[in-house]
């Protein structure tokens, strides 16, 4: 079991220290994800609080055996969806603008697990040790210092083999649609 899963199982039962280790290994991240698209340090920290307010108040939801890393992000961006249909402004994922986009969930729900198969079913086309360097860090959060100490590796080896992972995925993913795209960017940039 991974620290960020035993971290999730402890959140189900409400372990506040839990809940804590969580924010500061994801904060920074949702924080960064938030200012690309809402371009206000203010907003950013905002969101920041609401995805942690929202994962405090549905902790008992939490499916383990789900990234935890992708249930935060698809919060962070329901809330930014939120943010700009409150606004009167939409967003466009293939070319980062704001315009029209679907709001179906049920859909959501389909397509994402159909990038995860098939993100699964190229993976395991990779070697083991790219794959596992891969998963690593975007299945379980690790950083590339963390994955170099763990593998006997240096963080710029874990850094090239990240981005050949990536490279391979978007060059492979059959049907890109931009919903497609959205989770590519959400779940494994």
């Amino acid at each position: 079991m991974t620290q960020v899963h035993a971290h999730v199982k402890k959140l189900k039962g409400g372990s506040m220290e839990a809940f804590n280790q969580l924010f500061e290994a994801y904060s920074h991240r949702i924080y960064g994800f938030g200012l690309k698209y809402l371009k206000s340090e203010a907003d950013a920290e905002e969101l920041v609080q609401d995805v942690f307010l929202k994962l405090w108040r549905n902790r008992q939801k939490l499916k383990e055996e789900e990234s935890f890393h992708s249930y935060l992000f698809t919060i962070a961006f329901n809330q930014i969806k939120d943010y700009f249909r409150y606004k009167g402004i939409y967003l466009d994922v293939e070319d980062n603008s704001l315009i029209g986009t679907s709001d179906n969930s049920t859909e959501m729900t389909i397509t994402y697990r159909s990038v995860l198969e098939q993100v699964s079913t190229l993976l395991e086309k990779l070697p083991q040790k790219k794959k596992e360097i891969f998963r690593l860090s975007r299945f379980e959060g690790k950083s590339a210092k963390e994955i170099a100490g763990l593998m006997d590796v240096s963080p710029k080896t874990v850094d090239n083999q990240i981005s050949e992972v990536i490279g391979f995925l978007r060059k492979n993913l059959k049907d890109a649609t931009p919903l497609v795209w959205l989770f590519f960017y959400l779940f494994l940039q």
